[in-house]
């Protein structure tokens, strides 16, 4: 069992990414194929959006649609639980005393949060069966964070299975048997994110960048698909979410869209390589199935054509 295709909508906040993940769900699970949603945004905004109660266990919302919200923080107290829970039966009581002293200390630390998502994100990449899986990230920073530790775990725990290698190689040479249960769980932890490593870079697996025709999250989406190519991501798609799309004589709207086409230009000029999908702004907030339905809509339109 795994998940087939994985979609991963990024960009800074407040562009769009629910909006627009919510709806590429949508469209997917029109088509018929079996979908989890799912946030790893701590700002959870997918209850608002769905207009259905949604939280850390999995909700169907429609047929062959699913979501489910990660709480990082949460995700991140289990982790450690379970890390314990392994240390415990590994180690004697007073070296496992001074671990789970340590261990708390690391319930604040930097890049917790985003270990413990990898856990639960790869376990369902790897685990579990879905056609689709897609993926409304946390802003910019907080997805490339995520992505840099996924590809530096497996380095950091080979290095760890040789150090801990070593040490039993040492007590093997002085006569003391030893049947070490830790680095046999390394070694699986490992094989997991490889596996998952594999797949987040393969071509089952698309970024698609959301940013509005404002120049903060234009020069935030550069830098973004900079270092999305530098690690190795293949990128097709660009979203440009609340495209204005009128004709007025109202001086304030016509310079809005004078603005905004100065705009449009500098996003054809920098992401010259990439299918532009362009969504309108609404006339009223995007919520709810029948609003969600007309950006699904557009969406598979553009999808067709690009």
């Amino acid at each position: 069992m795994a998940v087939s295709r994985l979609f991963f909508f990024v960009g800074k906040g407040g562009v769009g990414k629910t909006t627009l993940s919510s709806s590429f769900s949508l469209m997917l699970s029109k088509k018929g194929l079996r979908t989890l949603l799912i946030s790893t945004d701590p700002a959870h905004s997918l209850s608002d959006i769905l207009e259905t109660e949604i939280g850390t266990r999995r909700v169907e919302v429609l047929p062959n649609l699913y979501a489910l919200e990660i709480d990082p923080y949460r995700e991140a107290h289990l982790y450690l639980s379970e890390v314990l829970g392994r240390m415990e039966r590994l180690l004697n009581p007073d070296v496992f005393s001074k671990v789970k002293d340590m261990f708390h200390l690391l319930e604040d630390s930097p890049g917790l949060t985003e270990t413990a998502i990898i856990e639960r994100v790869s376990r369902i990449v790897l685990e579990e069966s879905y056609d689709a899986l897609v993926v409304d990230t946390a802003p910019t920073g907080h997805t490339l964070q995520m992505l840099r530790t996924v590809s530096k775990a497996g380095d950091w725990i080979e290095r760890l299975i040789k150090n801990r290698e070593k040490s039993e190689s040492f007590k093997r040479a002085a006569g003391r048997e030893s049947r070490d249960e830790l680095v046999s769980l390394m070694k699986e932890r490992r094989t997991r994110l490889e596996k998952f490593y594999g797949k987040l870079f393969s071509k089952d697996t698309l970024f698609v960048p959301v940013l509005n025709p404002e120049k903060l999250p234009i020069l935030e989406t550069m830098r973004a698909v900079g270092r999305l190519r530098s690690m190795g991501i293949d990128l097709k798609y660009l979203v440009v979410n609340k495209v204005l799309n009128v004709k007025s004589e109202d001086e304030f709207i016509r310079k809005r869209l004078a603005q905004q086409e100065i705009y449009m230009r500098q996003i054809e000029e920098n992401f010259r390589d990439l299918n532009k999908i362009i969504i309108p702004l609404m006339e009223r907030d995007v919520k709810g199935m029948e609003m969600l339905g007309y950006v699904s809509d557009t969406l598979e339109r553009s999808w067709k054509s690009s």
